[in-house]
């Protein structure tokens, strides 16, 4: 098994303060960015409280470079800056065959696991896979499904699993009812980071807490996402 040695402490300095947190936002102003591993060697670091979750999204599954986008993951994850994978996933509308999809994930989820990092998924419809693969990798840190929309009973079963669903603005409410508390984040996605207002507010109306309760769960859960793999916990 490769060993990933990371240069770094895993610093999560998007908790320094009070603010609202986004666990899942392309906005490249935001503290924590998600990139796609062909953006990570571009992507120029102006902030020191900037941190990063790199993937190979399945809709880049069909690109002839993506094999090269494999040497700058195995790069990327020995930089502290980066505190997850993602987004990584299945998406039966978009990229290569699930089959081929597939394949490229159990790839990046064997280097989650190596290097004791969380992972953030795009699922569409194929829960059934990401159910397989939690059972059969038994995942060393947790995994969060983010633009959660999906039905309460797929909630029910991530649930079980101890797997996070992440909430942007569109989501159904039934569902979000059905989430357990501890398992839900909170995302803006390709909107501006400062929409996770709006989101908040959002949850808040639904689950019939006050808004400064729903940000505290939230930056909470966020906060155990990312520490999950780190062995002193």
């Amino acid at each position: 098994m490769t060993q990933y040695l990371r240069t770094g402490p895993q610093t999560m300095f998007f908790f320094n303060s009070t603010k609202d947190v986004n666990a899942h936002c392309h906005d490249r102003s935001a503290k924590l960015v998600t990139l796609d591993l062909s953006e990570y060697n571009d992507c120029k670091l102006e902030r020191e409280d900037q941190q990063f979750m790199v993937g190979l999204h399945p809709w880049n599954t069909v690109d002839d470079e993506m094999y090269d986008t494999f040497d700058i993951l195995s790069t990327a994850i020995t930089d502290p800056r980066v505190v997850g994978i993602g987004e990584v996933g299945i998406d039966p509308l978009h990229g290569a065959s699930v089959e081929r999809q597939e394949q490229l994930l159990r790839y990046q989820l064997r280097v989650a696991n190596e290097a004791r990092l969380p992972v953030m998924f795009h699922i569409v419809r194929r829960y059934d896979i990401l159910i397989k693969l939690f059972k059969e990798l038994k995942p060393v840190a947790s995994w969060a499904v983010h633009g959660f929309r999906s039905s309460p009973e797929v909630a029910s079963q991530l649930a079980d699993l101890g797997i996070y669903m992440s909430i942007g603005l569109k989501f159904n409410p039934e569902t979000l009812k059905a989430i357990p508390r501890n398992l839900i984040l909170l995302e803006t996605d390709e909107l501006p980071d400062s929409a996770i207002r709006d989101v908040i507010t959002a949850v808040a109306q639904v689950r019939g807490r006050s808004r400064r309760v729903v940000s505290r769960v939230a930056r909470e859960n966020l906060r155990r996402f990312l520490n999950s793999g780190q062995k002193s916990l």
